[in-house]
């Protein structure tokens, strides 16, 4: 119980801060990932007692640092997932949809962080294939996708 309110503790002052960052100072939300991160390993160090293993402690708090990140970044990356939740009752959803252009937002941003190449033919790059390799060996890990 004890770790589970550090947890909560660590959480509440993460989500705290990064509203002060945020809202009222107006840091860029380009730096989302490396503030989040920053004040959760503080805030997980600062609330650290002797009475809990540390293996134990810093182990759930990464466990769920992780679970955090990988939320955030379907918010903050437009999610075509949340975004037909979020309009599920407009009448003309797939024309919306269709007009918002998730795709090709996705080939550009993939093209400016050098994941696949466009000379002549589409192709992979070295970064592209790596990351394709844990997209692959977490989703067999995890999801058990593809066989």
């Amino acid at each position: 119980m004890i770790l589970i309110i550090s947890l909560i503790k660590t959480f509440v002052f993460c989500a705290v801060l990064k509203i002060i960052l945020f809202k009222f100072l107006k840091f860029k939300t380009k730096n989302w990932p490396h503030i989040t991160i920053l004040t959760f390993f503080l805030f997980t160090i600062i609330n650290y007692t002797n009475t809990l293993n540390i293996f134990d402690y810093f182990l759930l708090h990464g466990l769920f640092l992780t679970c955090y990140i990988l939320f955030l970044t379907i918010v903050f990356n437009e999610s075509p997932s949340v975004y037909i939740f979020q309009n599920l009752k407009q009448k003309k959803l797939k024309f919306y949809f269709k007009k918002k252009l998730f795709v090709k937002k996705r080939l550009e941003l993939m093209k400016v962080k050098g994941l696949i190449n466009y000379k002549g033919k589409p192709k992979l790059t070295v970064k592209g294939n790596f990351f394709y390799s844990i997209v692959i060996f977490l989703s067999n890990l995890f999801l058990n996708e593809h066989n």
